[in-house]
């Protein structure tokens, strides 16, 4: 009789498995379409600054940070790259414009200043590569 009920146990603990892993795969799934949204999102806003277009940053700002003079080998510092990695992420994260502009206005000057430096550092590659002619 006990051989019965370790079975019908294994049967019930088999398919609460099943249950869990579907709803996983389906958590996952929907978690990565929600990165593919936020990757468009971000994707279409690089786009407008490679046309001149920057809705995230103020002028005035950009003019500030890119005017100053910053060694590239600072910010290879492997510190200074996870730490931008960090605040690249969570800003692609953001669902909303005005999500984007206030985390970016919340953010501390250094951070701040490498998320500009980040960003059109990306614009002028993506310019680039778009416009490279290959003979």
């Amino acid at each position: 009789m006990s051989g019965n009920n370790d079975n019908s146990q294994n049967g019930n603990q088999n398919r609460a498995n099943e249950t869990k892993s579907e709803s996983q795969k389906e958590a996952e799934a929907q978690s990565q379409k929600l990165q593919e949204k936020s990757l468009e999102r971000m994707e279409a806003l690089l786009k407008q600054s490679a046309m001149g277009i920057h809705v995230l940053f103020d002028n005035h700002s950009i003019a500030q940070v890119m005017g100053q003079h910053k060694d590239d080998k600072d910010f290879f510092d492997f510190t200074k790259m996870k730490r931008v990695q960090d605040v690249m992420t969570e800003l692609i994260a953001k669902k909303t414009y005005i999500e984007k502009v206030s985390f970016i206005k919340d953010l501390d000057t250094d951070s701040y200043d490498m998320l500009v430096r980040t960003y059109f550092h990306i614009v002028e590659n993506t310019v680039r590569a778009g416009s490279d002619h290959h003979h």
